[in-house]
């Protein structure tokens, strides 16, 4: 009952949410944000039959579907729902789950009115992962769509880990926290992550190339994706690139690669960019291009490396976006409890001062490309047949990227699930 209060409170002081069942409604007259930065934004309108896009048109609208709520968008703007890439929402003390809860339910709440309306998330408790996803996708709780991976390491990453997380039991034994070895049987480890509900197979540390080839492939055979960080340590980053993985995490972690030798250390590793490791564009760019071959998604997290001043982020996410490679919005940070701006604008204005993409570029790295990573079809544009995920936003984000984080008006499978007033 307390938490029942503290979140309608919540959502009272936020502003109107509400979760209208309107089989159809037309959003007419808008400035059209495709999602892809190919298709130049214009007017059109809407047509959203039972949470899809039933229609897109362009110009004078000249019939208005027979029992439509219409809702006039003249001199608005209509963009896809936003994505982060990488976040971690079950990683915190779950030992008192309830507790947990009213955090998550609020963290969730301002996601969704900051127009963040799906989410990759990066490894954790599956249970309670699975529990908001389900909740969520049944209109129980407010919050974006949830899709989640399990963490495969070596051994020694879990034994250096010991149980020092709150609320998780025996790490490294879990469907999604499993160790892995030249012993494991790593088939069954994937179908058991499967049967957790994970979407992808997170590549995290302390792993041979050959198993991150074996995790990679057989990911894949079971119908999930691979995603990984840059370095897995022993194993350098080209080590992953060539395993055909789906994603890499954070940018900065590439310039491993450089450092001499068949395998890496990871505390001479870092020693060595502390100590200002210059990059070297010629290994930099044999790496992207890899990246490139196998359609590798590049999820650089620029913002949490500037906060922590590792340099060499924005210079290999620039220069990936010159070589072609899709990167992806992620942050890798806290979001807020409250009704506080959200990393995901950081990263996203970050791409843009540092990283040398235009805002639709980067609009498309945090609707489409997000989607794609997640092996989504079903949304990241504004298309005929994609789910109705939606931002109205009163001013142009093609000159001013923070006009995404104040959406007039959010649709979440075509429902009108927050309105600010």
């Amino acid at each position: 009952m307390i938490r029942l209060k503290i979140l309608v409170s919540l959502i009272l002081w936020h502003g109107a949410l509400y979760a209208q069942k309107i089989n159809t409604v037309l959003l007419k007259n808008a400035t059209i944000i495709d999602g892809d930065a190919a298709v130049k934004p214009r007017i059109g309108s809407l047509l959203i039959e039972n949470g899809i896009i039933k229609s897109v048109s362009f110009g004078q609208l000249k019939k208005v579907s027979p029992g439509a709520k219409v809702i006039d968008c003249t001199g608005k703007f209509i963009s896809p729902g936003l994505m982060d890439s990488h976040v971690h929402l079950a990683t915190a003390d779950l030992s008192n789950v309830e507790k947990a809860r009213l955090s998550t339910d609020s963290i969730l709440v301002n996601l969704l009115k900051h127009g963040i309306t799906t989410v990759r998330d990066m490894a954790g408790n599956a249970p309670y992962l699975a529990y908001y996803k389900s909740a969520i996708e049944n209109d129980k709780v407010l919050g974006p769509d949830i899709y989640y991976a399990a963490q495969f390491a070596g051994p020694g990453y879990f034994k250096m880990m010991g149980n020092g997380r709150k609320g998780e039991k025996d790490l490294g034994n879990s469907a999604w926290y499993r160790a892995i070895s030249q012993k494991s049987d790593v088939k069954q480890a994937i179908t058991d992550a499967k049967k957790a509900g994970v979407t992808g197979i997170k590549i995290y540390a302390d792993l041979s190339k050959e198993l991150i080839r074996e995790i990679t492939e057989e990911a894949h055979r079971q119908g999930l994706l691979a995603w990984a960080h840059a370095a897995i340590f022993p194993s350098k980053p080209m080590d992953v690139a060539i395993a055909g993985v789906n994603s890499m995490s954070h940018a900065n972690d590439l310039v491993f690669q450089q450092i001499k030798g068949d395998t890496i250390s990871i505390g001479a590793a870092w020693a060595q960019v502390y100590k200002g490791l210059r990059l070297d564009s010629a290994v930099r760019d044999q790496l992207l291009l890899e990246m490139k071959k196998h359609n590798t998604f590049l999820d650089p997290t620029v913002f949490h490396a500037e906060n922590n001043k590792m340099v060499n982020a924005v210079l290999i996410t620039s220069r990936a976006h010159q070589l072609g490679i899709k990167i992806v919005t992620g942050t890798d940070w806290i979001y807020p409890t409250k009704d506080e701006p959200v990393p995901l604008l950081d990263e996203m204005k970050l791409l843009t001062s540092k990283c040398g993409m235009t805002n639709l570029e980067v609009i498309q790295a945090a609707t489409l490309n997000g989607a794609e990573v997640t092996g989504l079809k079903d949304r990241g544009a504004i298309r005929v047949g994609k789910r109705a995920d939606l931002l109205i936003l009163d001013s142009n984000p093609e000159q001013n990227l923070e006009a995404l984080f104040k959406p007039h008006t959010v649709f979440q499978k075509g429902k009108m699930v927050f309105q600010r007033k």
